[in-house]
């Protein structure tokens, strides 16, 4: 009889990405590897992604809630009030940090700190990833077509005028690849 070494961590790791990843192939014609980041994306899913459709926005809950060991997507309006703010709050940062890397593969916005880590990662350690993001202000580049004219807004506010650019990018990323 041959033994065989299981690590106990990455049994773990498997199950929490076949949770979170799972529904995908069918959701989205695509699944990521378990450590993917969201940098590694195929265009035309990170767009799904993006757009928040029905597909794309179970998608991220079925990270959010995999990785928590709560079932896919659909399960969110069962959650427990507690559990389901929760989940909401990871659900927006994960939308948050998808349309932010639309804007960083256009060449809009400078990535983040956060933008090389695991989509896994951003929905298992959001408090920590949260706090990391919100140390660097995210900046929009001269390379965004409007740049003068929101220039001045972004020593003010610049979070608020990145979000305003966001259907801008949407339209500019999705026309690329059409």
């Amino acid at each position: 009889m041959s033994g065989q070494l299981v690590s106990l961590e990455q049994a773990r790791r498997d199950k929490a990405a076949r949770a979170a990843f799972g529904p995908w192939q069918r959701r989205l014609g695509y699944r990521p590897r378990s450590d993917a980041a969201l940098s590694e994306l195929p265009d035309d899913v990170l767009c799904k992604l993006a757009e928040l459709g029905q597909e794309g926005t179970l998608a991220l809950y079925d990270v959010v809630l995999g990785v928590r060991g709560l079932g896919p997507g659909e399960r969110y309006p069962d959650l427990e009030a507690r559990t389901k703010l929760e989940a909401l709050d990871v659900f927006l940062f994960l939308a948050d940090q998808v349309r932010f890397e639309v804007m960083a593969r256009l060449g809009w916005l400078d990535p983040g700190p956060v933008r090389g880590t695991s989509i896994m990662e951003m929905a298992r350690d959001y408090h920590q990833l949260k706090a990391v993001a919100g140390r660097s202000p995210l900046k929009l580049t001269q390379d965004y077509p409007s740049y003068q004219q929101v220039e001045r807004r972004m020593n003010l506010e610049p979070e608020a005028v990145v979000r305003s650019v966001i259907p801008q990018a949407l339209a500019a990323f999705k026309a690329a690849l059409d």
